[in-house]
């Protein structure tokens, strides 16, 4: 019988002490339209830099082993 009663109390100052998510979030569409041509330039660049470091690897690969 004691859990019930101060549990019921304790319940209010639990809930004030935790940290509340205040959000929001508006869903819908875009306000700015990205042009085709900045998708390209962007998308290409992002394809190149996660190529170089692999073909950089590629073309020392004999530096890498010792052959010379």
């Amino acid at each position: 019988m004691f859990q019930n009663s101060a549990a019921r109390l304790l319940v209010p100052a639990i809930r004030s002490a935790m940290q509340s998510r205040c959000q929001s979030v508006v869903s819908g569409p875009p306000t700015q339209r990205v042009s085709t041509a900045e998708k390209v330039i962007l998308g290409g660049g992002m394809c190149a830099a996660s190529l170089c470091i692999p073909a950089w690897v590629l073309y020392h690969i004999r530096d890498y082993k010792g052959d010379k």
